[in-house]
């Protein structure tokens, strides 16, 4: 079988070959579009620990190739140029393939997409997010059903070298989503993982959950949603039982562009308690309304390692975020926001609190594809702070060492363009 970077190769070429003989046989009038993504990221940050103060600016360019030859097939290819470290002479980042997706679609409205998929939840973030790479080698089914969309995807996100061991993580996933009178909406999910747990066994993961949005008189929109995960303990190296919780968010939004969130996910000390599937991929999303335990599109740059996912890696938390964001007129908007997080049932000594985080971000646009953002974020750390930045494979680890709080400061820009 094919490892991971061969079967990349083997899809983007395919793609192109479809695409490029399909178009040979319609004739010329179709066009390609080229999409993109080009940014810059420049930031201080005082992590006050031992690094001390690090200050940074980084490129990181998307460019997307999208070809639709027929009427009911195209394809969409997303190469991506890294953060850059270094350029004394010429970048010393390589660039990848990010997305490399065909996609068909029948009379009746089903279709398919498959490739290098781009797959996010229907659940704000909270269990996985094609926006943070959750990229993986995938079949996606979509069909209509009873007015609204059931979909159906099987994906592989890491394919183990087969000579040693079949040490694969495959996500299934079935979901639903419908429309209720216009305004309001019904979600439903079941997620299913396979896993090679600590002992070289295939493991299982599960997430399901429900979750709506209901619009509430003329200015008020409530969203919720209450999930549930199992996993078996050989995944994260526990010796007491399986690791299993339940999770819900309830926000509340206006059009006056005030909106408050409130999050609690159930914890163990020893990492068991809720697990959203990106906790294992060791991935994240943009879930959250802060910009250090969690982050928007400006702060997910080179200090982004103190970011939670909603369970804070199994350990529980419960949050409160605050935030005031709309436009101010002549190209100007603004991003306020607030939270504390905290609840977290910790091993031994370790506190409870794990932080409270504020954020103040002003967005120039220039036109309708480049913005300008500048902003600042301050954040008071507990020792219970489990960022993202590993998987909780095998058990999840601590961002700083017991008994500690620390200070964190960032001030950032970011210049982008997106179209």
């Amino acid at each position: 079988m094919l490892g991971p970077e061969r079967l990349t190769a083997a899809l983007t070429t395919s793609i192109f070959f479809i695409a490029a003989t399909a178009a040979l046989a319609e004739g010329p009038s179709w066009q390609p579009s080229f999409g993109g993504q080009y940014r810059i990221n420049a930031y201080t940050a005082d992590n006050d620990m031992a690094e001390g103060r690090r200050t940074a600016a980084r490129v990181r360019i998307r460019q997307n190739l999208d070809l639709a030859p027929l009427e009911r097939f195209n394809t969409h290819l997303q190469a991506e140029l890294g953060h850059t470290t270094g350029n004394k002479t010429t970048t010393t980042v390589h660039v990848a393939v990010r997305h490399a997706v065909m996609a068909y679609r029948f009379e009746n409205e089903f279709g398919f997409e498959a490739g290098i998929v781009p797959l996010g939840d229907e659940f704000d973030d909270v269990l996985f997010s094609s926006d943070w790479n959750y990229n993986p080698v995938a079949l996606s089914l979509a069909s209509p059903l009873a007015g609204g969309t059931l979909r159906a995807f099987g994906a592989v996100l890491s394919e183990g070298p087969k000579q040693i061991s079949d040490k694969d993580f495959v996500h299934y996933q079935l979901d639903y989503t419908r429309p209720i009178s216009g305004e309001h909406r019904f979600d439903t999910n079941f997620s299913l993982a396979t896993i090679e747990g600590v002992n070289g066994k295939k493991r299982i993961h599960i997430n399901y959950g429900i979750g709506g949005r209901l619009k509430l008189a003329k200015r008020w929109v409530l969203r919720a949603m209450v999930l549930g995960s199992y996993s078996e303990r050989e995944l994260i190296g526990t010796a007491g039982g399986d690791a299993q919780g339940v999770a819900a968010k309830l926000e509340l939004s206006s059009d006056c562009g005030a909106s408050l969130m409130a999050s609690y996910a159930s914890g163990h000390n020893d990492g068991s308690g809720f697990l959203p599937m990106m906790a294992l991929a060791g991935t994240n999303g943009y879930w959250g309304y802060t910009g250090i335990l969690t982050v928007q599109g400006p702060t997910d740059t080179g200090f982004d390692g103190d970011a939670l996912n909603i369970s804070n890696n199994g350990y529980g938390l419960a949050s409160v975020q605050l935030k005031f964001a709309r436009p101010l007129g002549h190209g100007f908007d603004i991003h306020l926001a607030s939270g504390w997080f905290g609840a977290s049932d910790t091993p031994g000594a370790r506190d409870a609190f794990v932080g409270v985080d504020v954020l103040a971000m002003g967005t120039y646009h220039f036109n309708e594809i480049l913005a300008l953002d500048l902003g600042g974020a301050y954040a008071r750390l507990g020792d219970s702070v489990s960022g993202y930045g590993g998987s909780v494979l095998g058990g999840a680890v601590f961002n700083g060492p017991l008994g500690t709080r620390r200070h964190k400061y960032v001030f950032f820009a970011r210049l982008q363009a997106e179209f």
